[in-house]
């Protein structure tokens, strides 16, 4: 008889960390709450912490010596909305922010957060399929045909509630451990993982002496246009930068089972916005082939991160991507897997540790 267990459970994840990033509500341009999270946690092992003039946040632990400076970067908002109009009977036409695809919508609770900080909640109207015609039924519903249902009478009444046009409106949805406990679901994981990532490897090197001054940046308005990265790379000023995001898992039904969790590292060799330093790429897979981490590539054909705009910043910055495949991203609930999560972290660690100007050097002749 066969002896059926679960998968292992990937030790070295901080749930707590984990829900309190993805639980704070920031979109694009909103990204307050998130930044105050990313300080608490790393603020202890930082020896500076800095913001540019949009919101990003720059949490600096410095080398011994003269060393180079190391950039992790991971974009801190996420998509929703802002409310766009309040009609006579209190329904709330929606502005999104970032890409929604209207399937995902109809039935969800969303959150207002209004100008004094209060947490109005509401849902996403929607039709029963009763008496439905066939091209009606099937047909996408776009965002601004959907409306917000605060449960309400009146625009009076919204206005009592402190809800103003402007106002950011969030997906509402709770932190989730699945049933194989490596499996982690939540809103926002595109990329508070990648922020969390970030923070977790600042936090790792508390007590350990390195030459890298390396520094753990929380990006803003990534979802509309790479923005913070910008602004955040000409704060910093890094020597070499890795941006962390997520990347779609295809291991599900109909896909072609190409980028899978739970493998291991996930690294990019290109996107529509940069083309990963070779140099970096391949210093990064040596590491982790020394560390017997699995590595998988990845190529977008649409879509970019934060590394297009680090990239090109003063004469050109040395930067990679690295990804965490995960499921359904761009909805209420995203999936990751803590195996990948953990690699990353291990991987990224050694790195940080190891980093000198020598290796700098070895890295950049590589495309000279």
């Amino acid at each position: 008889m066969e002896d059926k267990k679960m998968e292992v459970l990937v030790e070295g994840c901080n749930l707590k960390l984990f829900a309190e990033f993805t639980q704070a509500n920031g979109i694009s341009g909103n990204e307050k709450a998130v930044s105050r999270v990313m300080k608490k946690w790393c603020e202890e092992v930082s020896d500076e912490v800095a913001y540019d003039n949009l919101g990003s946040i720059a949490l600096t632990k410095k080398g011994s010596g003269n060393g180079p400076k190391l950039m992790f970067a991971g974009h801190i908002d996420e998509i929703g909305f802002l409310v766009k109009q309040i009609d006579e009977q209190g329904y709330i036409r929606l502005h999104p922010v970032g890409g929604w695809w209207g399937h995902v919508l109809p039935s969800k609770p969303v959150v207002i957060t209004t100008r004094e900080g209060n947490e109005v909640v509401g849902i996403v109207g929607s039709k029963a399929p009763h008496g439905m015609t066939p091209d009606v039924r099937n047909k996408v519903q776009e965002v601004k045909d959907l409306f917000v249902d605060l449960g309400v009478t009146s625009k009076t009444e919204v206005e009592l509630l402190g809800v103003r046009v402007g106002d950011m409106v969030t997906p509402k949805s709770e932190f989730l451990v699945m049933g194989n406990p490596n499996f982690l679901a939540a809103k926002a994981w595109d990329d508070r993982i990648g922020a969390i990532i970030a923070a977790e490897v600042l936090r790792n090197l508390k007590g350990v002496e390195h030459q890298a001054d390396v520094v753990a940046v929380g990006t803003v308005q990534e979802e509309v246009g790479l923005r913070g990265a910008k602004t955040s790379a000409y704060m910093v000023k890094p020597d070499v930068a890795v941006a962390l995001d997520v990347t779609i898992a295809t291991d599900t039904p109909g896909e072609d089972k190409r980028i899978k969790m739970g493998f291991g590292v996930t690294m990019e060799i290109a996107d529509s916005s940069h083309l990963g330093h070779r140099g970096l790429l391949n210093h990064l897979e040596g590491i982790a082939k020394a560390m017997d981490i699995p590595v998988q590539f990845e190529m977008l054909a649409a879509g970019g991160t934060d590394s297009g705009e680090i990239h090109k910043s003063f004469d050109g910055i040395i930067a990679v991507t690295l990804s965490i495949p995960s499921r359904y991203i761009h909805s209420h609930y995203a999936m990751i897997h803590r195996k990948d999560v953990v690699d990353t972290i291990n991987l990224l660690t050694e790195f940080a540790k190891t980093l000198t100007w020598d290796i700098v050097e070895e890295i950049r002749t590589f495309n000279r």
